[in-house]
């Protein structure tokens, strides 16, 4: 395991150190991926996580399990059922959203908002997996999106659903990953997803021996009052950018995905999404407040769900990972040192074991927190011979210097 690593551009030098990877929860009886943590006041965290193997979610019980910590992740209990930052399906009692997913942010006023990844169509009518994958099931014509409030002790202020003026499918299923941007002017930022359904032509088999059966894209839509109404501003559509990869042009499996938004140092926003589980990460950026976007293009380096942080000396920090094109599997942060994510340099490896590589990221004394899992994953319990299944925390501190 690397401990430290130091990057240079030739002007200035940034490096990275593992201080330290925590184990927030334990379990031996089920699988556990997707950890979603949210800071609260103070030192108190609230965190969702996925109870079930990938694949499995709902065949034995609620998938899904809701925490609290007072003391800034040092212990856990589960928090209470009606904690107004947990959404349950009023049939089942389950939990209907995990905050590893979705869209979420801080506004300038201190307090939360959160999109729901699910549209409110799925939420009305439940989903039940015997009935289908929730992206045949759910394709819809003309999709309205669940907008929260929530004060920072997790209290709700305000709900409603809203609708987005020119979507950019006449019928999809859709999704969202997410920060939500409040910028300078007060308009508010989101990056939501739509999902297309393959026709049977168009289906493919992946190299892992998957059928692929849906095609994403993600599309920037701004509220100029605060959530109520909406409009789209970019879409990134993979029919039309056509990601590839590597000297053969490969071409991606699932399209443009799972985006994050940040808006950097220089006022660039930056837009990051996956394009597959081996393939590297496309970005785009606006220069004029989010009003037009550039073209998508490779930033270099494979990873799943992005997640962009901008530390305090102005180092943009990148979460990801997954498998290096097939091997191994691996959790990430990579770094680009002039904050601009014009250029990233080779990823910092902090965790090379079987997991989600899926991560949740948070910023605490100046240090740069990656929340992850270690676990089996789509696997059965037991394939890797894990002692157990753990969700943890790395701890990274972020060293810059000029010349």
């Amino acid at each position: 395991m690397i401990n430290q690593a130091s990057y240079s551009d030739g002007t200035r030098t940034a490096t990275i150190t593992l201080e330290r990877i925590d184990t927030w929860l334990e379990e031996d009886q089920t699988v556990i991926n997707f950890p979603g943590v949210v800071p609260l006041d103070g030192d108190r965290l609230f965190m969702t996580i996925h109870w079930s193997r990938h694949g499995d979610e709902g065949k034995f019980g609620d998938p899904t399990r809701a925490y609290l910590s007072d003391d800034a992740g040092e212990t856990w209990s589960e928090a209470p059922r009606d904690f107004p930052m947990v959404t349950r399906d009023p049939r089942t009692g389950w939990m209907t959203e995990n905050w590893d997913s979705g869209a979420w942010g801080y506004l300038r006023d201190g307090s939360i908002a959160r999109v729901d990844h699910n549209t409110h169509k799925q939420h009305t009518l439940g989903h039940d997996r015997s009935q289908g994958h929730m992206h045949e099931r759910f394709q819809q014509e003309d999709p309205e999106f669940r907008w929260h409030r929530y004060a920072r002790d997790g209290s709700k202020l305000e709900h409603w659903t809203f609708k987005v003026d020119e979507t950019p499918r006449e019928r999809a299923s859709y999704q969202c990953y997410s920060r939500i941007l409040e910028l300078d002017d007060g308009d508010i930022l989101v990056a939501l997803e739509w999902v297309d359904l393959l026709s049977e032509s168009e289906q493919h088999i992946d190299g892992s021996g998957r059928v692929r059966k849906f095609r994403f894209g993600t599309f920037i839509v701004r509220s100029s009052d605060r959530g109520r109404t909406w409009k789209s501003v970019a879409t990134f559509d993979p029919a039309v950018v056509n990601p590839v990869y590597g000297i053969f042009d490969r071409g991606v499996d699932e399209g443009l995905d799972e985006a994050d938004l940040a808006v950097l140092p220089n006022g660039d926003i930056l837009c990051v999404m996956r394009t597959d589980s081996y393939a590297p990460m496309f970005q785009a950026r606006s220069r004029d407040g989010g009003h037009t976007w550039s073209e998508p293009e490779s930033t270099g380096w494979q990873g799943v769900k992005p997640r962009l942080e901008v530390l305090p000396n102005g180092v943009l920090a990148c979460a990801a990972g997954r498998g290096a094109y097939g091997n191994p599997q691996v959790t990430h942060v990579m770094l680009s040192l002039d904050g601009t994510g014009n250029h990233w340099e080779s990823p910092f490896y902090f965790h090379t074991g079987p997991g989600c590589s899926y991560t949740t990221t948070m910023q605490r004394d100046g240090k740069l927190h990656v929340m992850f899992s270690h676990s089996d994953f789509t696997r059965e319990m037991g394939t890797h011979a894990l002692p157990n299944q753990k969700i943890r925390r790395a701890v990274l501190d972020v060293q810059l210097s000029e010349g």
